[in-house]
């Protein structure tokens, strides 16, 4: 009996040790996720002119390659852009154009479907923004969608050096 009640109790700790574990694992990952629109107020965010928001532009209706386009972008950014992300320089951004908040994104910046835009600090009335139209091209090729995204940012984050 007292053997039993002995593995039950040691159960009972790499549970709790597990869920501890788990706890844990997941605030790690937070952080170190691509920076999201809240942790702006955070941190010290670059000058307006020298940062370039990447947004993901989707709808309620979302399909299989929807998602992938959203997921491909978000990774050629946290991997090819790190330092950039960290310093506010870079900020992703997956927004949802058909809440009513959100809407005017689809005349800002000319949307007809799913789009991922680079902006100067989000302002599109200054037409320092492009659109990234052949992610749909290349979804297909995860190697070719990503190497696109991360040459037409650099280049995009390039442009306003040059100016």
């Amino acid at each position: 009996m007292k053997k039993r009640s002995l593995t039950i109790s040691l159960a009972l700790i790499a549970f709790i040790a597990l869920v501890g574990g788990l706890s844990w694992a997941d605030e790690v990952s937070d952080s170190t996720m691509l920076q999201k629109p809240d942790t702006l107020s955070k941190k010290q965010a670059a000058p307006p002119s020298d940062r370039i928001i990447a947004y993901y532009f989707y709808g309620n209706r979302r399909c299989a390659t929807c998602r992938k386009l959203e997921s491909y972008s978000e990774e050629a950014l946290l991997t090819g852009f790190e330092s950039e992300l960290a310093d506010s320089l870079l900020i992703w951004r997956a927004v949802n154009y058909d809440e009513e908040e959100n809407e005017h994104y689809i005349k800002d910046y000319q949307l007809y479907t799913k789009a991922l835009i680079l902006s100067r600090d989000g302002d599109p009335e200054e037409g320092q923004w492009k659109n990234l139209d052949k992610i749909w091209k290349l979804v297909g090729d995860k190697d070719k969608f990503i190497d696109y995204v991360q040459t037409q940012t650099r280049s995009f984050m390039n442009q306003e050096k040059d100016k």
